[in-house]
């Protein structure tokens, strides 16, 4: 039996999406790290198009994410993607607000630097709560 036969056509589609998105950001996120600390001065627009390139694998998978909801064809299941992309969101929310204040309060001297990465986690948090007694 193949891995994966069992699952619906739109999880296995998401899956490969989400495999080959991450799998580039890791290839550019190492190769960009690896150039931009190599011992040599680079130029403002070079790191702002380092960055940018980095950051499109990321914006791969929320694309992969949003269609996953349209392309589950059960409304169930549609709901509680719809659900669990909605408590991620909130979650994410409520804890860069409150790291907001802590630093206009100077609690703290910065904030949240990966907001892509607390929402991709609090995605995965938010999977059990939606899906209990669900």
């Amino acid at each position: 039996m193949r891995l994966g036969s069992k699952l619906p056509p739109y999880i296995r589609r998401y899956t490969i999406r989400i495999i080959i998105f991450m799998s580039a950001y890791v290839l550019i996120l190492i190769g960009g790290l690896t150039f931009a600390h190599g011992g040599v001065e680079h130029a403002q627009a070079t790191l702002i198009g380092l960055s940018i390139i980095s950051a499109l694998p990321i914006i791969g998978v929320f694309w992969a994410v949003f269609r996953l909801l349209v392309e589950v064809d059960d409304e169930y299941q549609r709901l509680l993607f719809a659900k669990q992309t909605l408590l991620a969101t909130g979650i994410t929310l409520t804890i860069v607000t409150i790291w907001q204040f802590l630093n206009v309060y100077d609690v703290v001297t910065t904030g949240p630097q990966w907001m892509g990465v607390i929402w991709l986690a609090t995605l995965g948090v938010a999977a059990p709560i939606v899906r209990w007694k669900a």
